[in-house]
């Protein structure tokens, strides 16, 4: 029987089977590293970006086509992480804006939906490069639209030609990008949506496994993210009781953030406000819950929705609960480690507060407005320290509308030189042209291993062999973190350069780190060579010279 529209029930449907799916896969998806390092995450990054519009849409079952697909759109954009989760939220949100007058996804609306949510993803990356999930998904767009030109009228069939488009644009992805070819692998992001699409075709029929016949296995579902936390408290230290979140909702789509946010602002504290016009996230800790959820529901004529409200001192008594800053400087400088030793460092440097994140672990964008929201100060600087937090940390910054910048370190050395310039006296725009320029006066050297064999243009790599990064460029291949570490430096090292700092991670012992720094300054005279604990993962040493 063919299909000739998707309302709002058969959406949610797809949209929870792709999340089931892809959850499946999302090891494999990881798997498909340039690099032989074990730092893969592009498909848990989807996977959690699809879980969070997936987590929206779970309880909704009789809301229409427009306001599903607005929900999808807002979790996934929330939810996104790393480079590929922006670009697949950005997708949602150009099908959201092809339903957005539409009750019914049908042929036109459909190939509409494909074609918007690529053309959006395209308009996120500010470099697009062929080759990637930005071709997979406009090949998939493509599909669909030929069918649609030729007279298909059922949907399940544009579905198909979508999958059958962007499959046969994956297999073309390494010969697009020589680097692929030579790891072997096709475009991560590409697979990852593929296995959406695939997980949307089976959603769409009420199949219980895509068509490839791959039986899904019981699908783990991830933790919703906590709230912010940075400090702990003592249970006499709590002023307000009760923990309360929930989401407000309003069809007429006449919410006003700020009138909710001056309202609630005197009935507690760590109070955060984060949405639209019709709906959006509210969370605070109060002493009268009841009168949160009485404003929501009479003053503001709205919905509740998972509501959650927590008692504080029982939760400080059983776990060490953690409260909110209270700085409300007027620029909080925002940076991004992993590792106790580096969120101490980022501390000590005047890092007003450090999200937890790095490789294998990009926080979200909405980790990002929380935290913006939370410490209260009139502007922001961000400092992502990763390439791939890069775009979230943009996209939070869009989010905000004004007085956010983005210091653009891809590396931590990048992150701590930057943070050395800050001033919090200065405005964040004279912050963010002295911290741009300081990003760019460190070097940084990163030591890692190899999880799998690999040719990398003329390396042969082995199992378990140490892999030498300068800027993020493969340059050594060696038998010891130490050696590895030592060849790097000698290549480096130039006259000019005066200070060398390690950074050593969860898996080596300070006193290796020291005897690294003491063979260092005796290989390299009159360098001043430091090394402090990083506590990061995948990674043994992080280094910056300077």
């Amino acid at each position: 029987m063919k299909i000739q529209s998707i309302d709002g029930a058969l959406w949610r449907k797809m949209v929870l089977s792709a999340g089931r799916y892809l959850g499946t896969k999302k090891d494999a998806v990881d798997a498909l590293n340039v690099f032989p390092v074990p730092d893969g995450d592009t498909g848990t990054n989807m996977w959690l970006t699809l879980s969070s519009a997936a987590r929206i849409l779970e309880p909704k079952r009789l809301d229409s086509l427009s306001q599903l697909t607005r929900d999808a759109a807002q979790g996934a954009l929330l939810g996104a992480r790393g480079n590929s989760g922006v670009i697949l939220s950005q997708f949602f949100t150009g099908v959201r804006q092809a339903c957005e007058a539409a009750e019914q996804m049908d042929a036109a609306v459909f190939c509409a939906a494909m074609r918007l949510g690529a053309e959006m993803a395209f308009r996120a990356v500010m470099n697009p490069v062929q080759g990637t999930i930005l071709t997979v998904m406009e090949e998939g767009a493509r599909g669909a639209g030929l069918l649609a030109e030729a007279g298909e009228t059922d949907v399940e069939a544009l579905l198909k030609g979508a999958r059958d488009g962007a499959r046969s644009a994956l297999k073309r992805t390494p010969e697009m990008l020589p680097i692929l070819k030579q790891a072997g692998v096709v475009d991560a992001g590409g697979q990852g949506f593929v296995y959406i699409l695939e997980g949307f075709l089976a959603g769409l029929r009420n199949r219980e496994e895509p068509e490839d016949g791959v039986t899904e296995a019981p699908v783990e579902t991830p933790a919703e993210d906590p709230a912010p936390a940075p400090g702990k408290i003592m249970k006499t230290d709590i002023l307000y009781g009760y923990c309360t979140e929930m989401i407000l909702r309003k069809k007429t789509r006449d919410l006003d953030l700020e009138s909710i946010k001056a309202f609630l602002s005197d009935k507690g504290d760590s109070l955060l406000v984060v949405g639209a016009a019709d709906a959006c996230k509210i969370h605070m800790h109060t002493n009268v819950p009841g009168e949160v959820l009485s404003y929501g529901l009479n003053q503001c004529g709205g919905t509740l929705h998972d509501i959650k409200i927590d008692n504080l001192e029982e939760q400080a008594e059983t776990a060490g609960l953690f409260a909110f800053a209270e700085p409300k400087a007027a620029v909080a400088a925002v940076a991004v480690a992993a590792g106790k030793g580096l969120e101490e460092i980022f501390k000590s440097l005047g890092a007003d507060y450090v999200i937890a994140g790095g490789q294998t672990m990009n926080p979200s964008i909405q980790d990002f407005l929380e935290v913006m929201e939370l410490l209260a100060a009139k502007e922001y600087i961000l400092l992502p320290n990763n390439s791939n937090i890069v775009m979230a940390a943009e996209q939070a910054a869009k989010a905000r509308k004004e007085g956010v910048y983005v210091v653009p370190s891809v590396t931590v050395p990048q992150g701590i030189s930057a943070l050395m310039a800050f001033n919090p006296e200065l405005s964040a725009e004279e912050n963010f042209d002295k911290m741009r320029e300081a990003v760019k006066s460190v070097t940084t050297l990163e030591v890692t291993y190899a999880v799998r064999d690999a040719d990398f243009e003329d390396y042969h790599i082995h199992e378990g062999e140490f892999l030498g990064f300068v800027e993020r460029k493969l340059v050594y291949v060696g038998n010891s973190a130490e050696d590895t570490a030592r060849a790097l430096l000698a290549r480096v090292i130039a006259p000019g350069y005066e200070i060398v700092t390690l950074y050593y991670g969860q898996d080596v012992l300070e006193f290796e780190a020291r005897n690294l720094a003491e063979a260092l300054s005796a290989q390299f005279p009159g360098m001043d060579v430091e090394f402090h604990q990083g506590g990061q993962p995948v990674y043994y040493y992080l280094i910056s010279v300077e």
